[in-house]
């Protein structure tokens, strides 16, 4: 445990978890055999350098510090972080043609800093990078690859502190949504019952909401996302799809569905604990270990006319700071070649409604992949009253 600058005791240490973020990113480099990473998107360099700083860039060798680019109000407080600082490569040269005699000085100055690492010969991953820039990199013979896919194989496994810091973010998720079910009376409207769920998260220490969809009543079917000014009914479902940054820009995923009132009826009830059986069948297939074919095959059937709409999601998907992490059980395509394997945080979903009917129930946990029964972040509060 840590204290924070605010005096608050907290359960990961943030120099850990980015030297051994840092650790399993160079790991996964060795293994795809690239030199090194060129960060520009503001998500994959955060996940490295555990710090947000707009407009920088992070050149992350294969071996050693990485190097930070920052503009001169930065550096200050980038150096109180991180020792290895450096000016801007070159201002990035979005008005120049696509053809030009002589290579750029972003480019000249990332081939400098290539040869200076011993890397120069070496592939480069490159996550997002203006047209001229790139196209004079290959110009300088740098072999280019895609850093995105370093990055997402290297942060589907969590560390320690992340874990530590999932485990808080599902007290967060419990508070959040334990707020909107106590909200979600007849009269409200989805877009109070959106900003309920904010406040709820914000005052529990999420960090922002990265994307919240509300539905309720008709909305739910087919699901409408954004919340709108419709006014909540006695007898009707509302469901929430929350999305919402934790400590250090961590980035959890979690539905539920309540009924407004107090009176389901049969049909309801039947509907909402298919839903909730479904989730609670697949959760106890997600070992660590399993291979993904064999995962997806043993998932809990559903009944035909629930298909078409259910083959619409993610059996479960990996979460971290994206929004949307490897690995993807898509049932609507063969299952990636791999192993599930230990911490890796995954969202299991389901959005359970026939085609053509008003009613649809939306349930997703959070849970740590195990050797043996997969740890539930939370759980997620449901309407138990349905459950009965």
């Amino acid at each position: 445990m840590t204290t924070s600058s605010a005096g608050k005791v907290r359960e990961w240490d943030d120099r850990r978890l980015q030297h051994d973020r840092t650790a399993l990113v160079q790991a996964e480099m060795q293994r795809q055999h690239v030199g090194a990473l060129v960060l520009s998107d503001g998500v994959l360099r955060r996940y490295v350098l555990n710090l947000d700083v707009p407009g920088a860039k992070l050149l992350v060798p294969v071996a050693g510090d990485p190097l930070v680019f920052v503009r001169p109000r930065d550096e200050g407080y980038v150096k109180a972080w991180h020792p290895q600082v450096r000016p801007p490569l070159g201002r990035i040269r979005e008005d120049a043609p696509a053809s030009t005699d002589a290579p750029g000085p972003a480019a000249r100055g990332l081939v400098d800093c290539l040869a200076e690492l011993g890397l120069k010969d070496e592939p480069v991953g490159i996550d997002t990078m203006a047209v001229p820039d790139l196209l004079d990199l290959v110009a300088l013979g740098v072999r280019i690859v895609d850093a995105e896919q370093v990055i997402e194989r290297a942060w589907t496994v969590k560390t320690a502190d992340e874990l530590a810091i999932y485990r808080r973010i599902a007290r967060q998720y419990v508070t959040a949504l334990s707020a909107f079910r106590d909200a979600a009376r007849p009269g409200a409207t989805e877009q109070d019952l959106a900003a309920v769920a904010t406040v709820a998260w914000l005052q529990s220490g999420g960090e922002d909401i990265a994307q919240m969809n509300v539905c309720a009543g008709e909305n739910m079917n087919p699901w409408r996302r954004w919340p709108t000014d419709h006014q909540l009914r006695e007898g009707e479902f509302v469901g929430i799809d929350l999305h919402g940054r934790g400590p250090n820009g961590l980035r959890g995923d979690a539905s539920t569905t309540f009924l407004v009132g107090d009176r389901p009826t049969g049909q309801q009830r039947d509907l909402h604990r298919r839903a909730y059986d479904y989730v609670q069948g697949v959760i106890p297939v997600l070992r660590a270990g399993r291979s993904i074919a064999d995962a997806m095959a043993s998932v809990p059937s559903v009944p035909a006319q629930f298909r078409a709409q259910l083959d619409n999601y993610n059996v479960a998907h990996g979460i971290g700071m994206g929004s949307s992490g490897y690995p993807h059980l898509d049932p609507r395509r063969a299952p990636i070649d791999d192993v599930l394997r230990p911490n890796q945080i995954l969202a299991v979903e389901c959005y359970l409604g026939e085609v053509g009917s008003p009613l649809a129930v939306k349930l997703e946990e959070q849970i740590i992949v195990c050797d043996g029964e997969p740890e539930v972040l939370g759980p997620i509060p449901v309407d138990d009253r349905l459950l009965t």
